[in-house]
């Protein structure tokens, strides 16, 4: 009888944590990769991609201009896509919206063989999804 209690109670708490899980934080880079993928991503991945939208990976922050790669990689996959792929929502685990994100076909092709890899146009709502602004650092001020 007591196993029988303690097997419940696992349960319980094992289904409680799921619901608590990095993929529904409402900070969105809690739902993306670890660092150490993202720098993985940035040195091996990334050719074509400008330096200054790599840093901003690397911090953790999006950008317009982005690709669709790299947001997955920063925020997770979307908790809705629509237009085929050219409008991705981020949500609450209420429903409401934290981010919407508007894609692009790009003005260049970063490779060949990335003609319909899909670029960052717009962000909506919280741009930083979650966390804090980035700090500006003192080389921006001089």
């Amino acid at each position: 009888m007591k196993w029988n209690k303690l097997i419940v109670l696992g349960l319980a708490a094992l289904s409680l944590s799921a619901c608590n899980s990095r993929h529904s934080s409402p900070v969105l880079v809690e739902r993306g990769v670890e660092q150490y993928e993202r720098e993985y991503f940035a040195t091996k991945e990334s050719m074509g991609i400008e330096k200054r939208l790599k840093d901003i990976f690397l911090q953790g922050y999006i950008e317009e201009g982005m690709t669709q790669e790299m947001v997955n990689l920063l925020w997770g996959p979307p908790d809705r896509e629509m237009q085929d792929g050219y409008v991705w929502e981020y949500l609450t685990t209420d429903g409401n919206l934290i981010t919407r994100l508007k894609w692009k076909e790009p003005e260049i092709v970063r490779l060949k063989g990335y003609e319909h890899e899909l670029v960052l146009e717009k962000i909506e709502g919280d741009r930083y999804g979650g966390s804090q602004p980035p700090k500006k650092s003192l080389e921006n001020v001089y």
